[in-house]
């Protein structure tokens, strides 16, 4: 016999599987891929506000801009808003790998995968479910 929670968790961790394979060649890890994608849809966010996001912890987060920030993928600057707060924003250098032909056809094979045999329909409404848990969630903690 299983529990939602453990169903839950098992899909998570073969995403991030899969999604670490997927990044892999590109020379990214599934937490880098993750702080590169909220990145690809604005153009910059504070630090705290990507660890919102991302659910992770400061330090966490810190070693993974460290190594994209090192390896020419991400750049801290001073926060417009706040000179305490850091800036992360995503490098022409990373923009040409996350929005390659190579790179967007190698997530859409993951997508395609993870949603294999699914219905349109069915598609769209598991991620209306999901979404729905997620806010049901959100909901009790409050």
């Amino acid at each position: 016999m299983s529990h939602p929670t453990l169903d839950l968790k098992r899909v998570y961790l073969a995403l991030r599987r899969a999604l670490e394979e997927t990044v892999k060649p590109f020379g990214f890890t599934g937490g880098q891929f993750d702080v590169l994608q909220i990145l690809m849809h604005e153009d910059a966010l504070e630090h705290r506000e990507l660890q919102r996001r991302l659910a992770v912890t400061s330090p966490t987060l810190t070693n993974v801009i460290d190594v994209l920030e090192r390896n020419g993928h991400v750049r801290r600057s001073v926060s417009d808003g706040d000179a305490r707060a850091k800036s992360i924003r995503m490098t022409d250098e990373a923009r040409k790998v996350c929005y390659s032909d190579a790179f967007c056809e190698a997530g859409d094979r993951l997508v395609e995968r993870m949603f294999h045999g699914f219905t349109t329909e069915e598609r769209a409404q598991f991620i209306k479910l999901l979404n729905r848990v997620e806010q049901n969630l959100e909901d009790a903690g409050k």
